[in-house]
């Protein structure tokens, strides 16, 4: 049975649809020829009502492939478009920047999920700056070791974590704490053994079987070293003597005014160093401590050869490595799907850094807090000036 069609005869039913499928193919590929100049709202929108009727038409004829998706009108993107390009599979041929604004952490997101390996890439390439991906992880690179202050806590208190970490990680030499009240004979029960021992071995040697006028001093100790002795007015202290002179703090709170003042100089500088380095010791371990909640491991320093005014110049750059990039990375892109003001995007921060400073500043990630010691640790002070005070005695 023939069929007419504009003219033209058909023998079969199949060759006419055939020929309106053409027809159709034709239509579709000319309307992504116009889709693709631009012109969805003059001449595709106005027949097809939503873009989605018309990405279902191209679908029908398998050209939905061949449309720029860079030529969607902005103000046509929502979610349910999104989802339809994903489900697709239309957003690995998307860049970036055709992306209007609301829609970027989503697209970031969904390569994550679906293409995570470019992805990334592009991330660490091209919006944050400061990323190294290597086998092994993510590092940070550090222009300067400061930059790490940043991810511990800014507060109110008079010196704060961040404040902290910033002395630590500077170059520049601190006093981190100072006691000048320190009295020597007040420190020598923080002596181990060894030290006391060397202790009197020291003090014989300087004044052990040498007549003392006891008109110089006023401690008991000495009255009683002279009666027993039987020496009015004057005294020796032998070596039967030190062990009870090193225990009593009014004799040798004298000495060390008077013939073993240099000795109790020493003892009173090492125990302050000592404190000064117990505190120092514990401050340094709570700012790198603190570190391994964003980092794993110690800093990884690399040379790097540079010219510099025309000369070869050895260059040490510091690495460390991030312990949750990926998910810190998330976290922010998922907090922020669907914004529009810069601060937004990754770009606005360029750096992993001021991303994790931005996220410790709006509570969305915990900053680095710990409390600050107001008083050097006792134990490791002593354990300091008996290893110190071995220089002296």
């Amino acid at each position: 049975m023939l069929k007419n069609f504009e003219g033209v005869l058909y023998r079969t039913p199949f060759l006419f649809i055939r020929y309106l499928y053409d027809m159709s193919l034709e239509r579709a590929k000319n309307l992504v020829q116009l889709f693709n100049n631009e012109e969805y709202d003059d001449e595709i929108e106005p027949y097809f009502n939503t873009i989605l009727n018309f990405f279902n038409f191209l679908k029908k004829y398998n050209v939905l492939d061949e449309i720029e998706l860079s030529a969607i009108p902005s103000d046509e993107f929502d979610e349910e478009l999104f989802g339809y390009l994903s489900d697709n599979g239309l957003l690995n041929y998307l860049h970036y920047d055709s992306v209007p604004d609301e829609f970027k952490n989503y697209y970031l997101l969904h390569g994550l999920e679906y293409n995570y390996e470019d992805t990334i890439k592009f991330i660490t390439n091209d919006l944050l700056t400061d990323i190294e991906i290597r086998d092994d992880g993510f590092y940070l690179y550090l222009t300067d070791r400061e930059e790490l202050s940043n991810f511990f806590c800014s507060n109110s208190r008079d010196t704060s974590p961040e404040d902290v970490a910033k002395k630590v990680f500077s170059e520049d030499p601190f006093d981190w704490y100072s006691n000048d009240s320190i009295k020597p004979y007040e420190v020598l029960d923080e002596l181990d053994d060894a030290n006391i021992d060397r202790l009197k071995n020291y003090i014989y040697k300087e004044i052990g079987n040498k007549p003392m006028d006891l008109e110089d001093y006023d401690s008991d100790f000495f009255d009683f070293l002279s009666e027993e002795q039987g020496t009015p007015g004057s005294f020796m202290i032998t070596s039967e003597d030190l062990a009870d002179l090193v225990k009593n703090n009014d004799a040798m709170k004298e000495l060390f005014k008077d013939e073993l003042s240099d000795l109790g100089g020493d003892i009173a500088n090492t125990y302050s160093n000592a404190e000064s380095d117990s505190y120092e010791s514990e401050i340094y371990d709570l700012v790198m401590n603190g570190l391994d909640e964003f980092f794993e491991g110690k800093f990884d320093t690399v040379s790097k050869e540079v010219k510099k005014y025309g000369n070869n110049v050895t260059m040490y750059i510091d690495y460390i490595k991030i312990r949750n990039f990926p998910n810190d990375i998330k976290k922010f892109l998922e907090n922020r799907k669907g914004g529009v003001y810069s601060d937004s995007f990754l770009e606005y921060f360029g750096s992993y850094t001021d991303l994790m400073k931005e996220l410790t500043y709006q509570d969305e990630v915990d900053c680095i807090d710990f409390r600050i010691p107001d008083y050097a640790d006792w134990s490791l002070t002593k354990k300091y000036f008996n290893e110190i005070i071995t220089d002296y005695i």
